[in-house]
């Protein structure tokens, strides 16, 4: 297969009212591309009206030649029920080579004429029948995506970058290692292209941490903000593979704080921004608050930090809120 641009976002437009909506491919999971693949396939081999089991909907779909310029696929859906009309018709463009998402534009023209008519049944059931063929018209887009190349699931989850991608956006922290240089904690944050484009040449980012403690959970939140969007992450001392220590002890000591920022389009940060270390002295001290303590489960974490979220349901009120932790 011939190396294609890639991309990890969808842009889908409804013709008829112009209506825009980003689709994160991580909002498909791979269970329903695996289950889609070979009907998608039965379709691209010519059989008409392939059937979405245990649906009541079918589909049909062609493409032009992966050789050609204007690599793409076009489908029909439809319901059983409703008849053998076309409800919606898509027209799926891939990614290209400047990084702009792959594009998906939709006609609703045959369910309108079917509302019209009253084939669908009352209203509130004919628009759901429009968002059931939106969701199928997307998880058909992201399996002939990955199909061809155009999109790459992410398998292995163990790089922060990959579960970063498969979360659809936030913020995660990473220790990078480059030859000849200390290890740094870096914070790698991805967001929407659009968000993206609006950042400023130079934003204004702040940085915060702060612990607390629940019961044994000793819990570390970081908060950034970056330009106008707020973003938290969490480092768990007693991780698995005990890195949690180590980024608290390397945090404490690099002279600065980069941020890597992704707009979901590419494996390379589109943005890079750096300021000063603010948190080494306080991360130090919570390091050494930490020195001896009693290790906790990866499920006490986690119960420890839903617990916080239930009190502090932003991150801004994480980091500036009274702490009700404390006795």
């Amino acid at each position: 297969m011939p190396v294609r641009p890639k991309t990890n976002l969808l842009r889908r437009l409804i013709l008829e009212s112009g209506e825009q909506q980003d689709i994160s491919q991580s909002s498909v999971a791979g269970s329903v591309v695996e289950t889609l693949t070979p009907v998608l396939e039965q379709a691209l081999a010519g059989e008409p009206t392939v059937p979405v089991p245990p649906t009541d909907y079918w589909f049909t779909a062609t493409e032009t030649s992966p050789d050609s310029s204007d690599h793409g696929l076009r489908a029909e859906f439809g319901k059983a029920s409703a008849g053998s009309a076309p409800l919606a018709e898509m027209t799926l463009k891939p990614p290209d080579a400047d990084g702009a998402p792959a594009f998906l534009m939709t006609s609703i023209g045959g369910w309108l004429q079917a509302v019209a008519s009253g084939s669908l049944g009352p209203r509130p059931a004919a628009d759901r029948i429009a968002l059931e063929i939106a969701d199928l018209e997307t998880c058909i887009a992201w399996t002939w995506l990955e199909l061809h190349g155009y999109a790459i699931r992410l398998q292995n989850l163990g790089s922060p970058l990959e579960v970063l991608f498969s979360a659809g956006g936030g913020m995660l922290t990473a220790i990078v290692e480059e030859p000849g240089q200390s290890p740094e904690v870096c914070f790698l944050v991805l967001n929407t292209p659009d968000a993206v484009r609006r950042l400023p040449e130079i934003p204004g980012v702040e940085v915060h941490a702060r612990l607390f403690k629940i019961g044994p959970v000793h819990l570390v939140p970081l908060v950034a903000q970056i330009g106008d969007t707020w973003y938290e992450s969490w480092i768990n001392a007693c991780s698995d593979d005990g890195r949690g220590i180590e980024e608290l002890e390397i945090l404490a000591a690099q002279d600065r704080i980069v941020f890597l920022v992704y707009d979901g389009t590419s494996f390379d940060p589109e943005r890079t921004v750096q300021l000063a270390n603010p948190l080494a002295e306080s991360v130090a001290q919570m390091r050494r608050v930490m020195q001896n303590v009693p290790p906790w489960t990866t499920e006490e974490f986690a119960d420890a930090r839903e617990e916080l979220y239930a009190a502090y349901p932003t991150p801004q009120d994480l980091i500036f809120g009274p702490d009700l932790t404390a006795p």
